[in-house]
């Protein structure tokens, strides 16, 4: 967290290393309201995994997302679809 946020791009809702909440210039109506409803950091590991400490059997685990989160990830890829287009 603290070296994305050292190269200005924190995680949505860090409350560390994320600073003041900004919106991106230009970002559309749905956008701005789904990062100013997300009240929590916006990380998630969907596979992690370690070998076990004593008989070093691989272990491994898996998660989607939660709904806020694949909400989110929807509506900033909308965002940069329409981006796009718009500058064509």
């Amino acid at each position: 967290r603290v070296h994305t946020a050292h190269l200005t791009h924190p995680s949505v809702g860090d409350p560390v290393y994320g600073g003041r909440r900004r919106l991106p210039p230009g970002a559309s109506e749905q956008l701005m309201a789904r990062l100013q409803g997300f009240s929590r950091q916006a990380l998630h590991a969907c596979r992690l995994g370690l070998n076990h400490p004593i008989n070093a059997e691989p272990l491994i685990w898996e998660a989607e997302p939660p709904p806020d989160f694949r909400d989110l990830l929807e509506s900033l890829r909308q965002d940069a679809e329409a981006d796009r287009s718009d500058s064509v």
